[in-house]
């Protein structure tokens, strides 16, 4: 376990905030993930400034930050009538919470969810838009948690809001203006959708989804991919066209998932969460400028587990590619808001391929192309990562991200079958590594002798 010990919880509220409706409805697209926790977790190196001074820089700007991010000092409630999540913008304030713990970072099992960013994230009550947790570790390195609801952002969003925060600390402006108009996406009149779509999700409840203990069986992992093995990787995966990292790494962990598969099915499958904003048409460019709201669709591919096994990497990359294109379109973004529409009054719904039923599957999350800034004024951080807690979905999931310290080595959080771990860590080639503490720079203080 790791010991961390709150010291303060305050509220922090906007200083000016815009003249605005206090009731903000939510988007359809935003409801098809719903309300759920999320955070953006970074891991800080020893700074040379002391943990009063960050405290002083968070608490002295986030009020004129706020400004500009105003819906996350409200609250998220129920509306009464509709039962459906919608954004309170009263200002109440952003919940910063300070808290310390008594042993440094070396001795922090990093490789492991469970055991490292779970332990570190502070639970924060579910009406909160955002809670800011500043932890202070006794080697003088600390972690900034920046835990919200993917009711408002999806996995871009989740990384440019502490991105703009280090813009605004270090040039006082904004690469780009933040928008958070949800009303850009309105269900056409009729509603327009494919009836097939009905196929692709289910409601969350208990009687649909695996048993608690089949969602604890599940591994939670940190593995690093080394630039020169990025590099290599894709050199292997690319035709005539070269392939992106999404589509390397993709074909390479289907050949994994394949060989972990072996003869217990015919099958597997991966899937892709697809951000939509340069995907949309014309119509919708100003509108996703600063965006910060859910613009996500999926996608997967089911292949034989012998056709995976013996065809390159380009062949998975170029499904992957495929997959990806066929749901990078207006068209299928305006019948996820149709779709959402009539059938928002039913529960809370997710994608059916997630379940864990069917063809073993990998969920991939790639946030690769997104731009990642998060030194705002202390160094950057050594790792950062997506967290959520653990869910009863019985498929795979992936998520990507790219080294804060923009060396070309990527990051990856799983959530995995054993077997899949051990066939990923038996890896002749060793793509995916265990993060440790010791990798991330974080070593014991050597023992003075007498």
């Amino acid at each position: 376990m790791i010991p961390i010990k709150v010291k303060q919880r305050t509220l922090i509220k906007a200083s000016n905030p815009p003249s605005s409706p206090p009731q903000a409805t939510v988007s359809n697209l935003d409801l098809i993930f719903g309300h759920f926790q999320i955070s953006l977790i970074s891991i800080y190196p020893p700074s040379s400034s002391s943990f009063e001074t960050i405290i002083s820089t968070i608490k002295t700007n986030l009020p004129a930050f706020l400004n500009h991010f105003y819906p996350f000092s409200g609250r998220i409630r129920p509306d009464p009538v509709t039962n459906l999540p919608y954004l309170f913008c009263d200002n109440s304030g952003v919940e910063f919470v300070i808290a310390e713990s008594e042993i440094p970072l070396c001795s922090i099992d990093f490789g492991d969810v469970d055991r490292s960013l779970h332990q570190i994230q502070i639970p924060f009550g579910l009406d909160l838009p955002l809670s800011l947790q500043l932890v202070w570790f006794a080697c003088g390195g600390f972690s900034v948690s920046w835990s919200t609801s993917h009711l408002l952002l999806d996995g871009h969003g989740l990384i440019t809001l502490p991105t703009a925060w280090s813009d605004f600390l270090w040039t006082g402006a904004f690469l780009e203006s933040p928008s958070h108009e949800r009303s850009i996406f309105v269900p056409r009149s009729p509603p327009q959708y494919k009836p097939s779509l009905k196929q692709e999700f289910r409601l969350y409840k208990p009687d649909a989804l695996i048993n608690v203990l089949g969602g604890a069986s599940l591994l939670r992992k940190i593995y690093r991919v080394e630039a020169a093995d990025v590099d290599r990787i894709r050199v292997r995966a690319s035709g005539h066209v070269r392939a992106t990292r999404l589509e390397a790494m993709s074909a390479y962990l289907w050949k994994l998932l394949a060989t972990a598969t072996g003869e217990l099915d015919m099958t597997c499958r991966l899937a892709w969460l697809v951000d939509g904003r340069t995907r949309l048409g014309s119509k919708y460019n100003d509108a996703m400028r600063g965006y910060l709201g859910n613009v996500i669709s999926y996608t997967w591919r089911e292949e034989r587990v012998d056709e995976i096994k013996k065809q390159s990497l380009a062949y998975g990359a170029r499904l992957t590619k495929e997959a990806i294109e066929d749901v990078a379109c207006e068209e299928r973004f305006e019948q996820l808001v149709d779709w959402m529409e009539e059938h928002k009054a039913a529960g809370k719904w997710t994608e059916t391929v997630g379940v864990g039923l069917g063809a073993p599957t990998i969920v991939i999350s790639s946030m690769i192309s997104f731009r990642v800034e998060l030194d705002f004024g202390f160094g950057a951080p050594v790792m950062t990562l997506p967290w959520l807690r653990p869910s009863r979905l019985g498929s795979c999931s992936f998520t990507i991200v790219r080294n804060p310290k923009k060396d070309g080595s990527l990051f990856v959080s799983a959530r995995l079958w054993p077997r899949l771990a051990e066939v990923i860590e038996q890896d002749a080639e060793r793509v995916f590594r265990p993060v440790t503490a010791e990798s991330l720079g974080f070593v014991p203080a050597p023992v003075s002798r007498l």
